[in-house]
Formats: structure tokens, sequence, C-alpha cells
């Protein structure tokens, strides 16, 4: 049996992997106010956010700081990814920074609605035209796919592997 399937946005949209399906998200028992020490998100009220005044108001306090990994940069640290986002075509590298400033501007959207998506790794082939984007989630492989589509149209295909909870996304568009 085949366990990668076909989807269009529609249908990933639905599709949401559960904190239970994430060994990452249910690898360690965090303390409340916990910070990583990586990106500085902090676990608050059971789950991790990012904000800057309720960092510097713990750093302020003289109790002790408990600082741990947060699950995404512990999947950046063991490069385990659950997105995979592949740009082709002639279009991509002659509007390359444009693109990637999209991109950029798409993760930092993604970040204020869960800051544990996160971008692991961008590698660039210059000879095959590739651009290559390992995320930490899912949706946010999405996300980066179906804006790129939107903004620059082309050919976009999503195919999810459910066995693997990963997302590949490959977009293509030639002058």
């Amino acid at each position: 049996m085949d366990s990668t399937k076909r989807w269009n946005p529609a249908n990933i949209k639905k599709h949401e992997a559960t904190d239970e399906s994430d060994a990452y998200k249910n690898a360690l028992v965090y303390k409340d106010m916990s910070i990583c020490k990586k990106c500085h998100n902090i676990y608050h009220n059971k789950r991790w956010v990012h904000d800057n005044e309720l960092y510097n108001s713990i750093l302020k306090k003289k109790e002790e700081i408990n600082y741990t990994i947060c699950p995404a940069c512990l999947k950046i640290e063991t490069k385990f990814y659950n997105g995979v986002v592949e740009l082709s075509g002639n279009f991509l590298f002659e509007h390359k920074s444009d693109i990637l400033n999209l991109i950029r501007n798409t993760v930092e959207r993604a970040d204020y609605i869960d800051p544990l998506e996160k971008i692991e790794n961008i590698e660039e082939d210059d000879k095959k035209k590739i651009i290559t984007i390992y995320t930490t989630s899912e949706d946010l492989a999405q996300r980066i796919g179906r804006n790129v589509e939107r903004a620059y149209n082309g050919e976009i295909d999503y195919s999810f592997s459910e066995r693997d909870l990963l997302l590949r996304v490959y977009w293509k568009r030639d002058l």
C-alpha cells in the first residue's frame, strides 16, 4: 500500500498533525516559563510563545531561569523536518531575491501564529536552478508553497506522506 497521497491545498489545510503525533512536542516535559536557549521562545500556559516583553520580564526577575530547547530547535538540531518545499525553473533565479523576501515574510507571519514553525535550512543549486527549503512543520511548507504560487503563478504539487508526517511541495515556473 502506498502511503504517499496527493493533496490539493484545501485538503492539506484541513489536515492537522496533533501534538500526540509529533514526538518532538512530547519528548520533554516543560516547566511553565521555560525559555528556549536558542530562539528565546517561552513555554507558558502549556504552549510556546514568542513574546519579547515576557522574555525581558523573566530575565529581570531574580529567580532561577529554567532554560531548555523548544521542539522546533530540537528538530533543527537533529535535522528532522516535516516539510520540504522545492522551487525550480528559470523564472525562480531571475526573481530569486523577490521570492526569498516573500518566503521570509511568510515565515515571519507564521512565527506570530505558531513560534514552532521555522525554516531549518535553505539549499540553493544554481546549476539545476532549484531552491530547497526544509521546515519544522507541514503547515509552514504548505503556506510557503501557497504564497509563492499565489504571487508568481506556476505549477504547484503537494505530496503528503502520512507515515512520515512529511509534506513535500513542488513549485515550478519557467519563463
